[in-house]
């Protein structure tokens, strides 16, 4: 996958990838972004980001069809 889309979202996301060390290790942390530029402004928000928890899973939600439609039809129940 060389993008990731949102629901809801006409604008493309790309992923990018940062580096950076701790530890004497390297690591890696990839940001979704419209443009090199705003993801370089995106990683640039990180000293303000809060823990939220592990992540246990990750799942996969198709970007057509049957899961979609589906998906946008509850999106819009407010």
């Amino acid at each position: 996958m060389s993008d990731v889309s949102f629901l809801g979202s006409d604008v493309e996301f790309h992923r990018y990838l940062f580096e950076y060390r701790h530890g004497g290790a390297e690591r890696g942390v990839e940001i979704a972004a419209r443009s090199p530029e705003e993801a370089k402004e995106r990683i640039k928000s990180l000293g303000w980001a809060r823990y939220q928890g592990e992540i246990k899973a990750t799942v996969h939600i198709p970007t057509g069809g049957v899961f979609t439609r589906i998906a946008r039809r509850f999106q819009n129940f407010d």
